[in-house]
């Protein structure tokens, strides 16, 4: 709204342009101030209009975006689950079942009517003839037992590799019946799994081809029958692992508390994986001669303290993830090469010629010079004098990329990050068993990795859990120069203590380091012969 003038007319005011009431100031004066006033208003009034309107279509982009965003993750699940999905799954009727049906009932077991089953085609000639006496006493009561000669024998036959050659073994037990729970026994031969078609070897093997290569479980069976010519399903091959993992429990028990009782070094490290769509995370704590696999739905640092314990005697070597800050250990390592790798991944960014760049470069050379240090110190090629003159310097070294000036964003992180674990990087000069990188962790996990690419991960947590026990023993075993196949074998045929004492007293044919379990285990006689001359 707009002032006017007052007009001119005979009531007009005399004093419109020295009025008494304005302090001796015009009207006009004030009309114009008014109107000047109004435009600001109005002005100011268009502008809050048009932020008022980008807002509006900001939070409308917003909102399509974030629909755009949950409609990408619901398609990469889909997509994700549709690479596991069963054909059942996938016709699956959308209207729900009748309320007729009893679904207290357990699903009949087998072929769905008109289709046809599988069936193993039982031999019908054997190779190989091995007749097992009755045992002594009776396996499920310790009562006595009583034979029965005159009657027929239990016949098994068994289908197994035999010194790398495919055949049908056929157990003859003896009749025997215990005297107290009067149940009909027999106990295993050599080799035998009882009641099973397939053999421990054949068994070892379609395990190890799984877990220890990374084929697929459709794929080992196609393997091992053009190899061998024998037939089993994948199904089969599930069952196979969940035996062994059975039978395997005590020994990644046992070797989850050789890591946590060690003074020495722990490598720690983690990678992601996939179960059914949902991220989750594998983990790895090794040290010269036992690896331990923990899988896990969760990345927190409570997962490596569940195996570590509250408190760890040892050195703790691992990257500079925040999850294990939290660790109660004697001393801790941080990886020299993952600091280099940030030093060579950010130098990239920074202007040439900088004081960035001349910052990352040292960073980089004073990691190679630890590295190779460490290298050489252990090798013996280097004289006392020589190992005092360099740590003086890797010391020196480390003060001075702490404390020097810079000029980008960048290396002030990378200087933080030295400065926050600035007691973490020379534990090793102290401690020559110390490894400045965590490339032992690195490595185990690498297959997994690999894996994980061709695989997309597990469809269910068992079987996820099936994989981690089964690489911790694998992996043991190489450590301690055992071969996978073989020690997959004695767990399927012999109880796992003499599994365990047979694991540890083996010899590292790398190193020719031999197992300190060895000095603190007293072997049995009857252990005695499971271990070969070296």
């Amino acid at each position: 709204m707009y002032f006017c003038f007052y007009p001119k007319h005979e009531y007009g005011c005399p004093n419109v342009m020295h009025c008494p009431h304005l302090g001796g100031a015009a009207l006009g004066t004030l009309v114009l101030a008014a109107n000047e006033q109004q435009e600001s208003r109005d002005m100011l009034i268009r502008q809050v209009d048009h932020e008022r309107d980008k807002v509006s279509r900001l939070l409308d982009e917003n909102r399509q975006l974030k629909e755009q965003v949950e409609q990408l993750k619901l398609e990469l699940k889909v997509e994700r689950q549709n690479k596991f999905a069963t054909s059942a799954s996938k016709n699956k009727p959308d209207e729900p079942a009748s309320a007729n049906k009893d679904d207290t009932q357990p699903k009949k077991r087998g072929a769905p009517a008109g289709h046809p089953g599988w069936f193993r085609p039982t031999p019908t000639q054997y190779d190989r003839l091995i007749e097992v006496d009755a045992p002594n006493r009776c396996p499920h009561c310790g009562g006595s037992v009583h034979r029965f000669p005159n009657v027929d024998a239990t016949d098994h036959l068994q289908e197994d590799v035999v010194d790398g050659v495919y055949q049908v073994i056929l157990y003859r037990h003896e009749a025997a019946r215990c005297d107290n729970c009067r149940n009909w026994i027999n106990q295993a031969g050599d080799g035998e799994i009882l009641g099973s078609r397939i053999g421990p070897r054949l068994r070892a093997w379609a395990v190890f081809l799984r877990n220890g290569i990374g084929i697929s479980y459709r794929k080992v069976p196609m393997a091992l029958q053009e190899l061998l010519g024998v037939t089993f399903t994948p199904a089969a091959l599930l069952g196979f692992e969940t035996a062994l993992t059975a039978r395997g429990r005590p020994l990644v028990d046992d070797i989850a508390k050789k890591i946590a009782a060690t003074d020495g070094a722990v490598y720690a490290d983690e990678t992601y994986w996939t179960l059914d769509a949902i991220r989750a995370y594998y983990w790895t704590h090794c040290t010269e001669i036992y690896v331990h696999f923990q899988f896990a739905i969760s990345r927190a640092g409570e997962v490596s303290r569940n195996i570590l314990g509250s408190y760890f005697d040892g050195t703790l070597v691992t990257d500079c993830y925040a999850g294990y800050e939290a660790h109660q250990a004697k001393a801790k390592q941080k990886c020299l090469a993952h600091l280099a790798r940030t030093a060579r991944d950010w130098q990239e960014v920074v202007p040439p010629r900088s004081l960035a760049d001349k910052f990352f470069t040292a960073v980089q050379a004073w990691v190679r010079r630890g590295c190779r240090f460490h290298h050489q110190r252990a090798r013996g090629k280097l004289s006392a004098e020589s190992i005092e003159k360099e740590v003086a310097w890797l010391r020196k070294e480390l003060d001075r990329l702490e404390s020097c000036p810079l000029d980008h964003d960048k290396a002030s992180r990378l200087q933080g990050r030295i400065r926050k674990h600035a007691g973490e990087w020379l534990v090793f000069i102290d401690d020559p068993r110390v490894s400045p990188t965590n490339n032992q962790a690195e490595r185990m996990l690498r297959p997994l990795v690999v894996l994980r690419k061709i695989t997309f991960g597990h469809r269910s947590e068992s079987s996820a859990v099936r994989m981690a026990q089964l690489m911790t023993i694998q992996e043991t075993a190489r450590r301690h120069g055992r071969l996978p196949t073989d020690i997959f074998y004695r767990l399927y045929t012999r109880p796992p203590n003499r599994v365990l004492r047979y694991l540890y007293a083996g010899i590292s044919r790398s190193s020719g380091r031999k197992c300190p379990i060895l000095a603190s285990h007293r072997l049995e006689r009857s252990d005695r012969a499971d271990i070969p001359a070296h």
